[in-house]
């Protein structure tokens, strides 16, 4: 008997004991708030200035045409728009500029192919005799899938008549 009332005992110490402990010692130290320094932002140049270099960029220049033909439209503010492509690459000799023909969906794939890339041709000779370098020049064709969407109507038709002259990046 004398066992149990000696153990019952040091229980009861004990857990008086580990209550202060826990109480007085261990859960303040918790509570306890550091204010800690957010970290300073990382900052990246070199995103930040491609970042400035893509907003500067001039603006695609888009070049209209008749169905089934080659021959261009006359676009308004065409000519601001070259003297813009013009000063960038004068800017940035390195550039390069991308042709790129596109047609509505009448018409087999492969006729659309080849009107696609005779309209980029006569875009390129347009840029070639307003001044722009042949070498600089990259004539192409969009995918036939791309130009599906929304040509339900002869006006969205036309808007898909197109050639499109964009600063390769």
């Amino acid at each position: 008997m004398r066992i149990l009332i000696t153990g019952f005992v040091i229980l009861v110490i004990w857990s008086f004991f580990s209550m202060w402990l826990y109480v007085d010692v261990l859960k303040p130290q918790t509570k306890r708030h550091e204010i800690v320094q957010p970290a300073p932002p990382v900052q990246n140049r070199e995103a930040d200035s491609l970042a400035k270099l893509y907003a500067s960029m001039p603006k695609d220049l888009t070049v209209y045409f008749d169905f089934d033909k080659t021959s261009m439209l006359p676009a308004p503010g065409i000519e601001n728009s070259l003297t813009a492509l013009k000063d960038w690459m004068g800017k940035y000799p390195s550039t390069l500029l991308l042709v790129t023909g596109n047609t509505d969906f009448i018409g087999t794939p492969e006729y659309n192919m080849k009107l696609s890339a005779k309209r980029a041709e006569t875009v390129k000779k347009f840029l070639i005799e307003k001044g722009f370098p042949a070498d600089k020049l990259i004539t192409g064709t969009a995918r036939p899938d791309n130009n599906l969407t929304n040509q339900l109507t002869s006006k969205e038709r036309a808007e898909h008549r197109r050639t499109e002259v964009t600063i390769k990046k």
